[in-house]
């Protein structure tokens, strides 16, 4: 019997597709705490509400390269956050690239794996049929 070499391309593959897989669970939940700043700024009156104070000291840094957008001030006695806007766009964009990247790794896995199943059928049937000789039929 050959040894063959194991087929490692789908362990490759999947591993990528589950750190892609984080990084888009890391995008997304920067993305709801912006969107839950952007709220909080919109409506003012919500600086007394549990946690705003760590929403925007957590937000701030990811805010600050577009603090040069101005906000503009809002009815609700508050400020809408062009920046902050700007940046949950960007990660959103972030998100959808990787989300394609990781599905595209996903379906390579599968089918590097659906192969290397193939080939082992194959060559356990092929060794199946070598060592099973039928009879020959007499007349």
């Amino acid at each position: 019997m050959d040894q063959q070499k194991p087929d490692v391309s789908n362990q490759v593959y999947g591993g990528f597709a589950t750190v892609l897989r984080v990084f888009v669970l890391l995008a997304i939940v920067v993305g709801v705490v912006l969107l839950v700043r952007i709220i909080y700024l919109f409506f003012g009156t919500l600086q007394s509400a549990p946690g705003y104070d760590a929403i925007i000291l957590f937000t701030d840094p990811l805010v600050a390269p577009l603090n040069m957008l101005e906000p503009i001030n809002t009815p609700y006695d508050g400020r809408f956050d062009v920046a902050g806007t700007g940046v949950l766009l960007g990660v959103m964009i972030l998100e959808f690239i990787l989300s394609g990247f990781r599905n595209s790794l996903e379906r390579k896995s599968e089918k590097a794996m659906i192969q290397a199943i193939a080939a082992k059928t194959r060559a356990t049937e092929s060794s199946a049929g070598d060592e099973v000789d039928e009879p020959a039929l007499k007349k």
